[in-house]
């Protein structure tokens, strides 16, 4: 999601109350479209495009909230469509270190089993430097399941003068299986995702080039997938 690259500005933002007894909010939304939508690393469009919208509220104080949505084209239902509700706190801890704590209400929807597909997940981040993410992900009823999901990820952003590179990993992980959930076979419960991407801001826009790759097979659309996004982002005040 766009907000997950946003912690490094929310925490520059609440490092700021430190020194002044101002106290100021953001809130932002943003149009956009990507050539393919994967989520964890599996595609959620069959390889065709997906617009996408959010809007963004960023308090000094740490605290933040907002919505996120993208369109999805999915072969084995008649879900059109994901719509993420979240909010969490973020601060400073250090000079170079930052925590994030939040959640995330997942939801589907175009049919009857699409809506029974909605979780909630609990997210914990620590940022240093703003450039590495070491973050743990869980939710007790992955994608409508009575099945727990676990998700341990790292990231490293690489910032230049014109350009960001991302580089990301994580595991994904149910801490219970039967013979409908699971990732291919009655005992493979994890798999591996991999994110290399190049990212630049120019004015209000975001243009983000992504290589993606998973261990899955073809029959979960997770191989290696080039992805192209462009976003518009707008100050709401």
């Amino acid at each position: 999601m766009l907000f997950v690259r946003r912690i490094a500005t929310l925490l520059a933002c609440t490092a700021a109350v430190a020194v002044t007894s101002t106290s100021h909010a953001e809130l932002s939304a943003n149009l956009g479209l990507v050539s393919e939508y994967m989520r964890d690393g599996i595609s959620e469009t069959r390889g065709e495009y997906a617009a996408q919208l959010g809007t963004t509220y960023i308090h000094t104080s740490g605290l933040y909230g907002g919505l996120w949505a993208s369109e999805l084209k999915r072969n084995d239902d008649h879900t059109h469509s994901e719509w993420d509700l979240f909010g969490g706190f973020s601060h400073p801890i250090s000079h170079n270190w930052g925590i994030d704590l939040g959640v995330t209400r997942n939801t589907f929807h175009g049919d009857w089993e699409s809506n029974q597909q909605s979780y909630g997940e609990g997210f914990l981040r620590a940022t240093y430097n703003q450039s590495l993410v070491l973050g743990i992900r869980q939710t007790s009823n992955f994608m409508g399941s009575e099945f727990p999901r676990r998700v341990l990820e790292a990231s490293y952003t690489l910032h230049t003068a014109s350009f960001d590179f991302e580089f990301y990993t994580a595991q994904h992980r149910y801490l219970e299986i039967d013979d409908d959930y699971n990732f291919g076979n009655d005992n493979r419960d994890s798999y591996w995702h991999f994110r290399a991407g190049v990212e630049r801001t120019y004015h209000q826009y975001d243009y983000r080039l992504t290589l993606e790759r998973t261990n899955l097979t073809s029959d979960y659309d997770a191989g290696t997938t080039f992805q192209f996004g462009i976003h518009r982002y707008f100050d709401l005040w």
